[in-house]
């Protein structure tokens, strides 16, 4: 009786281990941001960055793109959002390379290509301005849903995350932690 009891046993651990790392291999990773299910596919941005130099979100594909919708004048979000960035892809090291940032310009009558690259000088070099007509930045707007007021100082404060296939996959509020946009960007670079 014992020693049909002890292989019972073991036959029940056994399948307890197996158990475990099936689902343990199996499941699928958590995200820190609001996750868009299904995803789809990002809207086209097509304007001008603070180089002066044309802007297309698809031409990013292999990359994360971040983009925000803010202006270079603001006193709390925008800067705010972008040093989280900062502090997300300084986390991440090399990784970093393969991650655009963007923020898209809501207030383009005070929102110089000087200013946008001086603004975004002060959080990593590679952030990008971007800005246009006020016709091209009204569709950028509305393709994500941005409602722009105050003459750009009321505006919709997420932080977009387009995976590298180019597919809007969640979004982060401002105060989000850099450690969980961090980790979030690091599971799209792997492929998740």
């Amino acid at each position: 009786m014992n020693r049909k009891m002890l292989w019972l046993s073991a036959v029940g651990l056994a399948g307890l281990i197996i158990l475990s790392a099936v689902l343990f291999l199996t499941r699928k990773p958590s995200f820190n941001g609001a996750v868009i299910t299904p995803p789809s596919a990002a809207a086209e941005i097509t304007l001008t960055d603070h180089n002066g130099k044309p802007f297309k979100l698809s031409e990013h594909r292999g990359e994360v793109v971040l983009v925000y919708f803010g202006y270079i004048n603001c006193p709390d979000e925008c800067p705010t959002t972008m040093a989280h960035i900062k502090l997300a892809l300084d986390s991440i090291g090399e990784s970093a390379n393969k991650v655009q940032v963007v923020m898209v310009s809501t207030d383009p009558a005070r929102d110089t290509p000087d200013g946008l690259k001086d603004f975004m000088g002060h959080f990593n070099s590679n952030f990008l301005g971007l800005t246009g007509t006020i016709t091209e930045l009204e569709k950028a707007w509305k393709d994500y849903g941005v409602t722009v007021e105050d003459g750009g100082e009321t505006h919709s404060t997420f932080l977009y995350v387009i995976d590298p296939s180019g597919n809007l996959r969640e979004t982060f509020l401002p105060d989000s932690e850099p450690s969980d946009i961090a980790a979030d960007v690091s599971l799209f670079l792997k492929g998740q």
